[in-house]
């Protein structure tokens, strides 16, 4: 698979991925107790959305995502790299970044295997690497509050 460089053309823009709304007041967002008694803070969540989103985005942008129908197909993918990110730049806990995506730590586990098993790919692992070099500056422009 290679990565498209050439320019986009005015006929075919680049649209946006959907902004993800989320907030600290948010009524679906509760603190969840983690299995080492540590609780999920809103801040933590709100990275690991920042990271989903710019996931989606580079996806979009890099035209990586055409061989994947739309759908649900596509966002279980983002989410799975978003995760391993999490996990991987941020080096959180399997059991907090289940947390934070509303998922199972299994379900992590899973997504970190395929994203590592994908990362053969040459396009690929250039993908997720750009996008935890993004994750790492995000998390550097949060302070260490986070």
């Amino acid at each position: 698979m290679t990565i498209d460089t050439s320019p986009v053309s005015p006929a075919h823009p680049l649209s946006a991925a959907p902004a993800i709304e989320w907030s600290p007041d948010d009524d679906q967002f509760t603190p969840a107790t983690l299995d080492d008694d540590r609780q999920l803070t809103p801040e933590r969540r709100l990275l690991c959305m920042i990271v989903r989103q710019l996931a989606e985005e580079l996806l979009r942008a890099t035209g990586l995502d055409h061989d994947q129908e739309p759908g649900r197909r596509a966002a279980n993918h983002v989410r799975q790299v978003a995760m391993y990110v999490c996990h991987v730049a941020y080096s959180m806990p399997m059991g907090e970044v289940a947390q934070a995506f509303g998922r199972d730590r299994s379900t992590v586990g899973h997504a970190c295997r395929m994203v590592e098993d994908r990362r053969d790919d040459r396009a690929y692992d250039t993908f997720v690497a750009i996008v935890e070099r993004m994750a790492s500056a995000v998390h550097l422009l949060a302070g260490r509050r986070i």
